[in-house]
Parts: C-alpha cells; sequence; structure tokens
C-alpha cells in the first residue's frame, strides 16, 4: 500500500510540474505570438510599399528592389512559420487554429503581393527580376508550406506535446547519480523495488545530503534505449556494453552502464566508501564468476 501511495504521489507531482512549466509556457506564448505577428504584418506592409514604388522611377537602382522583395518575403516566412510553430503549444483550439490559418493567411498575401512586384518589374522592361527575385522567393515560399503542412499536423502537435511530458520526467524521475567530494560513503547499487527508499536516497542526493553513483533512465527519458560502444582497451567481444552485460542487445540500451562506471570511477578517485545494497536475504547470491561471464549468466537466468 505504502508503494501505491508513493506511485500516485509521484504522478501528482509529475502531473502538477507538467500543469506549472505550460501556465508559464502560455504567459510567455501570450506575448511571443503578437509580437511574431506584428513582425509579419510589417514585413507584409514592406512588400506592399516595393510592389507599389514604380520601377521606372528607380531605374538606376532595381537591384535594390530586387533585394528589398526577397528579404521582406523571407521575413515574413520566418516570423509567420515561428508564429505558427509557436501557436502548437498554445493550449485552446482556437488559439492554435488563430496561428496556423493566420500564418496561412500572411503567406498567401506574400506571395500574392511578390507576383504582382515581378509582374510590375516585367512590364517595365526589367525582365531578369524572373531570376533576381522570383525564384529566391519561389523557392521560400514552397519550403515554408510544406514546413508548415508539416509542422500543423496532428501527428506534429502529439509530438510537441509528448516531448513536453519527456522533459518533465527527465527533471522529475531521470536521475544521473550525484558522487559528492570527499571520503565518505557512496551509494552505488540500489534495488529500484524499493520505490519509497529509492525516492528518499534521490532525494537526499539532489539535496546534497547523501553521495550516490547509482542511475536510472526510466522508458520515455533522452537516454532511453541508447548503447555505447564498447572501448577497445577493454577487449571485451559485443558492440555495446547490452553484449557482456545481458548477452544480447536490449530495447533499453545500455547508456546507464556508462554513465554509472563514470560515476564509480569518479567515488573510486574521491577515496569513498562503496556501499551497495541487496533485495532482503539475498546479500551475496546470484553472483558470477567474472565479468566477462555476466551476459551468459544472464541468458541462462531468463531461460529458466
Amino acid at each position: 500500500d505504502r508503494e501505491k501511495s508513493l506511485l500516485r504521489n509521484r504522478k501528482k507531482r509529475m502531473t502538477w510540474e507538467l500543469e506549472k512549466e505550460t501556465r508559464a509556457r502560455l504567459s510567455i506564448l501570450s506575448f511571443v505570438i503578437p509580437l511574431l505577428f506584428s513582425c509579419a504584418a510589417l514585413f507584409l506592409g514592406l512588400l506592399v510599399l516595393w510592389t507599389c514604388l514604380d520601377p521606372e522611377d528607380y531605374e538606376d537602382s532595381p537591384v535594390l528592389l530586387c533585394l528589398g522583395v526577397v528579404l521582406s518575403l523571407a521575413g515574413l516566412c520566418i516570423s509567420s512559420f515561428s508564429a505558427q510553430t509557436f501557436g502548437l503549444s498554445c493550449s485552446g483550439p482556437r488559439q492554435k487554429k488563430l496561428a496556423r490559418y493566420g500564418s496561412f493567411a500572411c503567406l498567401v498575401l506574400g506571395g500574392l503581393t511578390v507576383i504582382i512586384a515581378i509582374v510590375r518589374y516585367l512590364m517595365a522592361g526589367f525582365w531578369w527580376t524572373v531570376l533576381a527575385a522570383g525564384l529566391p522567393c519561389c523557392c521560400m515560399s514552397t519550403l515554408v508550406c510544406v514546413l508548415s503542412l508539416f509542422a500543423s499536423s496532428e501527428k506534429a502537435i502529439m509530438t510537441f506535446e509528448r516531448m513536453d511530458e519527456q522533459a518533465v520526467a527527465q527533471r522529475t524521475i531521470v536521475f544521473l547519480g550525484e558522487v559528492l567530494p570527499g571520503t565518505g560513503k557512496c551509494v552505488c547499487s540500489w534495488p529500484g523495488k524499493y520505490q519509497s527508499a529509492w525516492d528518499a536516497l534521490v532525494t537526499g542526493s539532489r539535496s546534497g545530503d547523501i553521495s550516490a553513483a547509482v542511475v536510472f533512465l526510466p522508458e520515455g527519458s533522452k537516454d532511453f534505449g541508447s548503447h555505447d560502444t564498447i572501448p577497445e582497451k577493454e577487449k571485451l567481444e559485443g558492440r555495446c556494453w547490452c553484449i557482456p552485460l545481458y548477452g544480447e542487445r536490449k530495447p533499453w540500451g545500455c547508456r546507464w552502464w556508462t554513465k554509472w562506471i563514470a560515476n564509480i570511477e569518479r567515488a573510486h578517485e574521491e577515496g569513498a566508501e562503496m556501499q551497495v545494497y541487496f533485495f532482503k536475504g539475498m546479500k551475496g547470491r546470484g553472483k558470477v564468476v567474472d565479468f566477462s561471464t555476466a551476459g551468459k549468466e544472464h541468458l541462462r537466468r531468463e531461460a529458466i
């Protein structure tokens, strides 16, 4: 019952952290998104200005007119796409739709304005503007439209939400160890089954009261499923540490081992007293003959 209660409290803590982060992000977005749309309106106004100017009155500087069109469209594309991307993080569907369709509207108006500007330049005899301004503007518009269609999809929205959840889990559950300087005691191994004691260990380590070399990379964290190659100096077989540890590659990966070994080496350099905890009544049991046989022993136990 105590472990179940602890698990519920952990989920509540993650939910609270996620809500707090969402509120902070929304307060920032309430300022950033209007600012980006203001920038988009400014660049759209510049495009209209370049279009309204009579190219025959600027025969000595048509290149500057083309450059102004290209740069204004680039600014419009960047600000519109950024507003749409940030809009994916808005809480309500109305805000998301406003950011999405508002960005599309800016891009469409910008594209039409560029077409009108190039037609006017052609009629004034500047035929080369099709290549100088039309080609880069066409490429920019196509690229931004493709990116906008991808970014506004439901899959992209779900990806952003999942990234937020993983970021919270990374801060609240993931533990990379914290070896304190000095020659005190250092917890080097801990059975994660005892969640209440584990949480106390992590809390004490993060507050600087307990030196711990243990590592926990749960599913959904950044390094979960990552594999690290074995250095040649170890002279062990296998593409990664999974082979000597488990006898085969595992879906959770072996990045935890690399980080754990680094912590152990640091604790050894500090001269710390290594502490290893076992399951109750299991001290001294389940040992392998040698590290090189650990993988085979693991496969044998799984087969049993």
